[in-house]
């Protein structure tokens, strides 16, 4: 459908219809049941069938846009995936597919997690299942789900398998209601991107975290092994295509473009801006070339903070630049602690004694915003993990407090 809430609308828009054209008078006595799923109707009717048809030509003609098409049927009908006959005034269902469907389900040699593979077998038997009212419809429902399974590469043993094992179910327990199952709270979850390392690195983890279950001080919090968790991974399309399209909108620079940080000329931030394309590494000195232009009133960049000592802060910001460089200066000037002024930086410019006219800053890489969508916040967050950790300017090197990697997760 499209947009994310594209389905809601469209649940919320039939629904005002359905009140208008069906669920009323003098329709409603003869509709015994009525289920809809967005814009799939069913109803079982029991009344004059010229009057059935009355009510769906009259929607259409109530509408202008809109169109309702109805099949209907005294004994047998198809509704989704679900075939419905009525013999001997008892309802039977079936797994019903339409004869033009593909066979879209995942190949068996699709790069997915092995065990997400192993269970979309059991996911349809279990389906087909459900839907099958008899034996015999379960069983013709699953010669023809092995067929198609087989086709997609599947091994024939191991499906045989699953069906036997899904054939000992009973329908009525796979339909009751079931209590929700507490959430272990407790247990860690291991999240990371799949790719051919993932087994490897999940038996890593697994052979040697008994050595964290050992450590005197944490052990109790390992003492549960931790769940596996794979998001999708990077696919053959993900590396052919551009995560962003190409932008027209005119350059800041015709020709050669300026790299570093500049001053605005309209702000008390310019005088302690700190020039230059590069930025030299602390401890090694190492000279970092940088690959953005910014000005005072850049936003969404990451900058850092260089104290007279020679330590740094990196930090980020989705407002104008100088906007956070004020208030770092004014915690300096009004630092008290345990207060909102007593940050990292303004506690080490209070221990050392420096003066707020000696910070300077300097913007390391401002993030783009993405032309496709997606988390610009999350990747700002990633961008000044991955400076923290290069320029390593955690405590004691550096003035930040600690290294968050959870935006990675």
């Amino acid at each position: 459908m499209g947009s994310a809430v594209a389905p809601s609308f469209a649940n919320l828009f039939v629904y005002k219809l359905e009140k208008a054209f069906f669920l009323r008078e003098p329709y409603l006595v003869y509709i015994k049941h009525y289920y809809r799923y967005v814009d799939d109707i069913l109803i079982l009717w029991e009344g004059p069938a010229n009057l059935f048809e009355e009510m769906v030509n009259e929607a259409n003609r109530s509408h202008s846009t809109l169109k309702f098409t109805m099949e209907s049927s005294q004994h047998e009908i198809n509704f989704l995936d679900i075939n419905i006959k009525i013999d001997e005034n008892k309802i039977y269902t079936n797994l019903y597919r339409k004869t033009m469907d593909r066979n879209n389900l995942l190949h068996r040699k699709s790069f997915h997690n092995p065990k997400t593979l192993n269970a979309i077998p059991k996911g349809q038997y279990i389906r087909a299942r459900k839907i099958a009212s008899t034996e015999t419809a379960f069983n013709q429902a699953s010669k023809e789900l092995t067929k198609r399974f087989v086709n997609r590469g599947y091994p024939a043993g191991h499906l045989s398998k699953v069906q036997q094992e899904v054939q000992k179910l009973t329908r009525q327990d796979l339909l009751s209601p079931k209590q929700q199952k507490t959430r272990d709270t407790d247990r860690l979850t291991f999240v990371s991107k799949y790719d051919k390392r993932s087994r490897s690195i999940e038996n890593v983890i697994k052979r040697y975290w008994p050595i964290l279950q050992h450590d005197p001080k944490y052990g109790p919090i390992f003492s549960i092994p931790p769940r596996f968790a794979y998001k999708r991974g990077k696919t053959i399309r993900d590396i052919l295509c551009q995560n962003t399209a190409p932008k027209n909108e005119d350059k800041v620079f015709k020709g050669t473009p300026k790299i570093g940080t500049f001053p605005c000329l309209s702000c008390i931030c310019c005088n302690s801006i700190i020039k230059g394309a590069h930025i030299n590494h602390p401890a090694t000195g190492k000279e970092i070339k940088l690959s953005t232009y910014a000005t005072c009133s850049t936003n969404y960049v990451v900058y850092v903070l260089k104290c007279p000592c020679g330590k740094l802060y990196v930090g980020k910001t989705i407002r104008s630049v100088n906007t956070r460089i004020k208030e770092h200066k004014n915690a300096i000037r009004n630092f008290k602690a345990n207060t909102y002024t007593d940050t990292s930086v303004s506690r080490h410019f209070s221990e050392a004694r420096h003066n707020v006219c000696q910070l300077k800053w300097k913007v390391l890489e401002v993030v783009p915003k993405m032309s496709k969508g997606g988390d610009r916040n999350n990747l700002l967050l990633q961008r000044e993990s991955r400076w923290i950790n290069r320029l390593d300017s955690t405590y004691p090197k550096g003035m930040n407090e600690q290294l968050n990697l959870a935006c990675f997760l």
